[in-house]
């Protein structure tokens, strides 16, 4: 996992998801408006949190193939119940993650 600072996020979303990198700035200038608004770190926080999370769930080349399988099938699931069981995957996947993001100290530099 990279470090948990915005420079190692950036480089971390940039090389997996070139796409996501715009939403990345976006919702760091975001997060960082929000903290000096209301004088918290909180925002960044979350912010560093959120994309951690991104990060680590398509780190893995064989976890970010089974979410976009994942996702395809929720998109073109036919009933409630292929979306259903597509959708639950991905939870346990997100929960995987997230234990991971968790395990790591909460800043590292």
């Amino acid at each position: 996992m990279p470090l948990r600072t915005e420079a190692a996020l950036r480089v971390a979303v940039t090389r997996l998801d070139p796409s996501a990198a715009v939403r990345f700035e976006r919702e760091f200038h975001a997060a960082r408006q929000e903290a000096v608004r209301t004088d918290s770190t909180v925002p960044i926080q979350t912010f560093r949190y959120r994309w951690a999370v991104f990060v680590a769930l398509r780190r893995p080349p064989a976890r970010a193939a089974r979410l976009a399988e994942l996702e395809a099938a929720v998109a073109e699931a036919a009933t409630h119940e292929a979306a259903r069981a597509a959708s639950s995957e991905i939870a346990a996947l997100l929960d995987e993650a997230t234990r991971e993001v968790a395990e790591q100290p909460a800043r590292r530099r």
